[in-house]
């Protein structure tokens, strides 16, 4: 059994009605959970951890009014609990470990690892190394009526500023290229095996820093970064796979013979991979093959020019050219050298999505028995409407990049719209083999699930969700969808990807935005009025 599911079935068995019943309505502001320090924190202990800091118990999270008044008795109450619990414990504590279950203060909890008494606020205060923010976000909760503990949690949640984002991946990439593209190969041509070993060890660190940056996740504490890394959707398990290659290569001194050679190539394979990986998220330029030298450009994307300023720029000649990579962006100018609104560049897509749409060869228009009958084109408002409730939740970068698409087709006389819908009806060949498919269809046919479970009245009448339920007359959210992303770019996809992360670590999903933009319109002020407004219907 996990220690996160032996907490929770702990807390709920014995600990809750205990509580309840001795402490009534103050219970209404403690939250309780598992989180913080320990493997079972973030799924990763097994039979080896269970020897100590592991076995039956909860935090439980109080305000520091309410510590005051009750936390003796709290912590009295918790540590009259059974230390025995279906087979397991008692707890065994380290020395200097005290304090990871039990009763604690809010603010200290996340003082204990942020250095703050409040969320942070500004780029300095969030400067935080990720193995603490990690600490702070993994676990769970298994009650908070309060709502206090959550939302703190929903704070730190939302990842870093892009700015901060910005300079961590530049480090990464600064630190894995001096140990891993630099010293290794001074250490294979001393024959110095400590240096080999060392320099391989933490480029391979910096490499799994960098695949969680680039999930938008926090890299924990070493011990767990890789079985972390190896869970990450994006890259994880593939560059995972070639660091336990490389790591398995013996080159280090005489004994490796010509072992380096290998271990030379898992390197520089892991590098061109992380290098298409920073152009696929739009935060450095070019195909350069070191690390260090994709440093200037990334952190000439950083948008404070005092936060900037204080980050290390490279030489001087990679200076200019790294500001000058930061203006020339991918996104459209209004004519005066001014970047479009969102509500502008939303309006030039749908110019030229209703171009294309509007000249799709429909096969009403060949089916005598539906001969006058009305077709989607006939109704541009319904169109632009919804069109318009979808690309609201993008980023303005994702936006800028998908009119650069349409702008591309134009040029080459291409329709976009033609080609989603023979795709999907499967009557020409797939073209766009990218990988950001698959991992955005998974997770948006699963948020697209949820939300027909909340809001069956909203979603009656609509398309049947995945491609299994595909039918002769109508085909389903996940055929439509896959067809339409496989007109995007490479640069689309990954900017698209980056919305979803975005939009699931502030707790929400694209079904929530869009359709609660939708019923706005319609004159409905929540989703659950709509929702009740659809049942009576």
């Amino acid at each position: 059994m996990k220690g996160l599911e032996l907490s929770e079935r702990y807390y709920s068995e014995v600990g809750k009605d205990t509580f309840s019943k001795r402490f009534g309505a103050l219970m209404d502001r403690v939250a309780v959970g598992l989180a913080g320090p320990g493997s079972e924190c973030f799924g990763f202990d097994d039979e080896f951890s269970r020897d100590h800091d592991w076995g039956p118990g909860f935090c439980l999270w109080v305000t520091r009014d309410d510590f005051q008044r009750y936390g003796r008795e709290l912590q009295e109450c918790y540590d009259a609990l059974p230390k025995d619990f279906l087979g397991f414990g008692p707890r065994r504590e380290s020395a200097g470990e005290t304090g990871r279950v039990g009763v604690m203060v809010i603010e200290a909890f996340f003082k204990r690892y942020t250095g703050l008494d409040h969320p942070p606020q500004n780029l300095d205060e969030w400067d935080i190394p990720s193995a603490n923010l990690a600490l702070c976000v993994n676990g769970r909760v298994f009650s908070d009526p309060l709502g206090t503990f959550s939302q703190w949690r929903r704070d730190l949640e939302g990842f870093y500023p892009r700015d901060i984002w910005l300079k961590k991946i530049a480090d990464a990439c600064m630190r894995a290229g001096q140990s891993g593209q630099y010293n290794w190969q001074r250490g294979i041509q001393r024959n110095d095996p400590f240096v080999i070993q060392t320099a391989k060890t933490a480029f391979c660190k910096e490499i799994f820093k960098l695949v969680f940056l680039l999930n938008k996740a926090y890299a924990p504490y070493y011990k767990w970064l890789a079985a972390g890394a190896r869970q990450l959707p994006f890259m994880g398990g593939d560059i995972y796979s070639l660091v336990c290659r490389l790591l398995g290569v013996n080159d280090a001194g005489t004994s490796g013979g010509q072992a380096w050679q290998a271990a030379g190539e898992l390197l520089d394979t892991i590098c061109q991979k992380m290098i298409q990986a920073l152009s696929d998220k739009g935060v450095s330029d070019g195909n350069r093959p070191f690390l260090i030298d994709h440093v200037p450009s990334i952190l000439s994307r950083i948008g404070d020019e005092e936060f900037r300023g204080r980050q290390w720029q490279g030489a001087s000649d990679g200076n200019s050219q790294a500001r000058g990579d930061a203006k020339s962006g991918p996104a459209p100018s209004g004519g005066d050298g001014q970047e479009l609104s969102k509500r502008e560049l939303i309006s030039n897509i749908l110019k030229r999505e209703w171009a294309m749409f509007s000249t799709v060869n429909d096969r009403a228009d060949l089916d005598p028995a539906r001969k006058n009958c009305p077709t989607c084109r006939d109704f541009p408002e319904e169109f632009r409407l919804h069109r318009t409730a979808q690309l609201m939740v993008w980023s303005p970068k994702t936006l800028s990049l998908y009119l650069k698409d349409l702008e591309d087709a134009q040029v080459r006389q291409k329709n976009l719209m033609t080609y989603k819908y023979a795709r999907m009806e499967n009557l020409i060949p797939k073209e766009n083999n990218s990988r950001y498919i698959d991992l955005i269809a998974d997770v948006l046919v699963e948020w697209q699930n949820a939300f027909i479970s909340k809001y069956p009245g909203i979603m009656s009448g609509g398309r049947p969700l995945t491609r299994e339920e595909d039918r002769a007359d109508i085909v389903s959210f996940e055929t439509y969808l896959r067809g339409e992303l496989e007109t995007y770019s490479e640069r689309t996809l990954a900017s698209l990807y980056d919305d979803i992360l975005d939009c699931r670590n502030h707790g929400e999903t694209f079904p929530e935005r869009i359709y609660g933009y939708l019923v706005r319109e319609k004159g409905y002020d929540s989703l659950n009025r709509a929702e009740g407004a659809r049942r009576l219907a």
